[in-house]
């Protein structure tokens, strides 16, 4: 079991014991025993706020209310009461599984559950050529509008969630730098993330979305690749923009 079958695994079955996940978690040295054991503190606050427990006696009190006009009226407010504290309840809950699922499936958390499939890439030294870099893009129906940056050192067609995706790294100051193109992907807008152990940046382009992340590399060395990927997809804006 990989990274990402596990996380995904866990989404859907956070209290699962199948013991292949168990020992997943017990293994895994990219963060998934953390991620398990997030997923079971917002089980636990879940179970917590749905445990509202009924009165004593509630029956009891519903029928002999019954008996006269007034104590109709006050099992009407109390009924009302409750219905509304339950559907406050039902409703932070529909919105934390709705949130739970929507962050799962971010480009960022895909992005950083791809990365257990690709990690051999980050040690790679050996710069690759332009054509080389080129083809990798041509693979998406894709070509450059600018001059790679320099210092890639890997360039693979793959498949980030279910989107398709360039993925490379580029090596700057002897530091690995993730870039993972998805083209036709469309987000709102340019947004940053902290996640299990990777500083990244999710970047709205005019043709689809950009993801630069890296674990250590310094946000300088970050925003120099990101821009130098921009030119690259995008073209130069302005003046000509160099080689990084």
């Amino acid at each position: 079991m990989n990274c990402l079958e596990f996380r995904r695994r866990i989404g859907a079955e956070p209290r699962s014991r199948d013991p292949e996940i168990l020992a997943h978690r017990d293994s895994c040295k990219d963060g998934c025993s953390a991620f398990w054991q997030r997923a079971q503190r917002f089980e636990d606050d879940l179970e917590a706020a749905l445990a509202v427990p009924v009165p004593e006696g509630l029956a009891d009190r519903i029928l002999l209310a019954q008996a006269t006009g007034e104590r109709h009226r006050q099992v009407g407010r109390r009924r009302a009461w409750m219905a509304m504290a339950a559907s406050v309840l039902i409703a932070f809950a529909g919105v934390g599984m709705l949130w739970r699922h929507a962050d799962l499936n971010s480009l960022p958390a895909l992005a950083v559950a791809h990365m257990p499939e690709e990690m051999d890439a980050m040690s790679l030294t050996q710069p690759m050529t332009d054509a080389q870099v080129e083809a990798g893009f041509v693979g998406r129906a894709t070509r450059l509008k600018g001059p790679a940056p320099a210092g890639v050192t890997y360039v693979h067609d793959c498949t980030v969630g279910p989107y398709p995706a360039v993925h490379v790294v580029t090596r700057m100051d002897d530091e690995p730098v993730v870039a993972l193109y998805m083209p036709g992907k469309m987000v709102d807008k340019t947004t940053e993330f902290h996640r299990d152990g990777w500083d990244g940046r999710q970047v709205a382009l005019s043709g689809g979305t950009l993801v630069v992340m890296a674990q250590g590399a310094s946000r300088k060395t970050r925003d120099t690749v990101e821009r130098g990927w921009r030119a690259a997809i995008e073209g130069p804006v302005g003046q000509a923009v160099g080689r990084i």
